[in-house]
């Protein structure tokens, strides 16, 4: 029993170390803020790998305090992770492989998909510039940390 709590658990403890770590400020390159989307990054590789450990409640909420944290417009992560459970949930071919390259793909369509709506909601409603830099630092940084993200949840999956 209390195995099965700990083990169910995982997933969500992750998730949130994730949530939390993102939100703190990391420094590199002369004092400027980069932040790759570790949580974008590790939430997409639990849904991927087993959708069945998430229910979309849990994604909801998740995804929610996600937006609450960064300080962005609420539910676009929401919708974006909803969207991709149910297709997972639904087995669409466009979105299911087995090939790690083909993952790593669709992963950057849909990281590059993902950034272009959020940097777009953050130029019609709100006041905040885009540092161009940091934010192709932050995608670079993603994008490299995907296989080594994938391999973690794949191995605790």
């Amino acid at each position: 029993m209390l195995y099965n709590l700990v083990f169910r658990s995982i997933p969500y403890l992750f998730v949130l170390f994730f949530i939390f770590f993102e939100s703190t400020p990391n420094y590199f390159f002369e004092d400027e803020i980069i932040k790759p989307y570790m949580f974008f990054t590790i939430f997409y590789c639990w849904i991927y790998t087993n959708f069945k450990q998430f229910s979309p409640i849990s994604i909801f909420f998740l995804s929610t305090l996600y937006d609450l944290i960064q300080g962005g417009v609420l539910g676009i992560t929401c919708l974006f992770f909803l969207l991709l459970h149910y297709s997972r949930r639904r087995k669409f071919n466009d979105l299911i492989s087995n090939d790690f390259k083909e993952t790593w793909i669709k992963y950057i369509l849909g990281f590059t998909a993902y950034i272009f709506i959020i940097s777009l909601t953050i130029i019609f409603f709100s006041e905040n510039q885009i540092v161009i830099k940091n934010l192709a630092l932050s995608f670079i940084f993603s994008i490299a940390l995907f296989p080594l993200f994938f391999y973690i949840v794949d191995k605790l999956s």
